[in-house]
């Protein structure tokens, strides 16, 4: 049986790996192509239950899971800040 090891090279497919690919000028595209395989890879598309279970974390429509390697990335832009107060009443 011939060994598939030449096929990859040493940390090609951690389970923990994160992308240093920055987005183009800070503009969120609608299509990537997936930072680990090159698979065109459309923002909001998936729907599977992994990206709804996170969707409290992590807007769907801000998503891209690649269909080929599993691999998944978000690119957020702006915060939600709330101002919180203790003991004031707002009499």
């Amino acid at each position: 049986m011939a060994s598939t090891e030449a096929d990859h090279f040493p940390g090609c497919h951690p389970e923990d790996d994160e992308s240093t690919r920055k987005p183009n000028a800070g503009e969120i595209q609608d299509t990537e192509g997936c930072w680990h395989c090159g698979t065109p890879t459309t923002r909001g598309d998936c729907n599977c239950a992994e990206c709804r279970e996170n969707a409290g974390y992590v807007p769907p429509s801000a998503v891209y899971h690649c269909r080929t390697c599993g691999r998944w990335w978000a690119w957020m832009t702006g915060l939600n800040v709330t101002t919180i107060t203790f003991g004031e009443s707002d009499a």
